[in-house]
């Protein structure tokens, strides 16, 4: 997906006598790059709001219910939905701290990423299966709310990998039942990402992630769902012949 870097031509030409001043980047007007910032990634939300659009048009046929609110009106173009989702979840916590098993690069029948808040008490873990991907949100150490997306199809992990990849964007992970059953809403600006897990009718829940965090946890998602080759391993390959965490 086209970011910032890709669009340099329309940014001013750099005023020489102007680089090294105040309110210059690089003798650009800080003005001009949060304009042209902004403009790139509203572009960005209205495209992924169009797609989202046409997958839950093409799901009509399958699935019983309307979508929520929310989601009709960020289909219809009337919200934006980083803003919405940002006012309902005003003090999500940031972790920054993670853990793998099996590493990046390394596959095995189960994968676990986990991650921690500063203190603690605020954690994030994923369990991937295959394509049965499950999530538990921990709170104050000592209650944690779990969410299931079972049945993802290659052809969406595929796309979910390419869409986390970017620097900006809005993107969806879910069933084909989409809004009926558990589903996730990944929202990335600047490399930085916010984490929204539903459960219709039960809970929701949100972290943040850290830049290095995000692409640390696309890089272990890729080597389950990804083309990259990765290293099987198997419980004789472990010193007790069983493979645990």
């Amino acid at each position: 997906m086209t970011d910032l870097f890709d669009n340099r031509a329309t940014l001013p030409r750099r005023p020489k006598q102007l680089t090294d001043e105040p309110g210059f980047v690089d003798g650009i007007p800080v003005e001009e790059l949060v304009r042209v910032t902004r403009e790139l990634t509203a572009r960005i939300t209205n495209e992924d709001r169009q797609r989202l659009a046409m997958e839950a048009t093409e799901a009509a046929r399958s699935v019983q219910t309307a979508p929520p609110q929310l989601l009709q009106q960020f289909f219809k173009g009337k919200v934006d939905l980083d803003v919405e989702l940002s006012r309902r979840f005003p003090g999500s916590p940031l972790v920054n701290s993670v853990t793998f098993q099996p590493p990046a690069g390394k596959r095995a029948r189960l994968g676990i990423a986990q991650f921690l808040g500063q203190d603690g008490a605020a954690g994030l873990t994923f369990e991937l299966n295959g394509g049965d991907l499950e999530a538990s949100f921990l709170l104050s150490g000592m209650i944690a709310v779990r969410f299931s997306v079972n049945g993802v199809v290659e052809s969406a992990r595929t796309k979910f990998l390419e869409l986390m990849r970017r620097a900006n964007g809005i993107c969806f992970l879910w069933s084909k039942e989409k809004w009926e059953r558990d589903y996730f809403v990944f929202v990335v600006r600047e490399r930085f990402a916010r984490v929204y897990a539903f459960a219709p009718g039960r809970f929701d829940a949100a972290v943040r992630l850290t830049p290095d965090g995000l692409e640390q946890l696309v890089t272990w998602f890729d080597s389950f769902w990804g083309d990259t080759p990765s290293i099987e391993i198997k419980p004789d390959d472990h010193p007790s012949g069983v493979l645990s965490w």
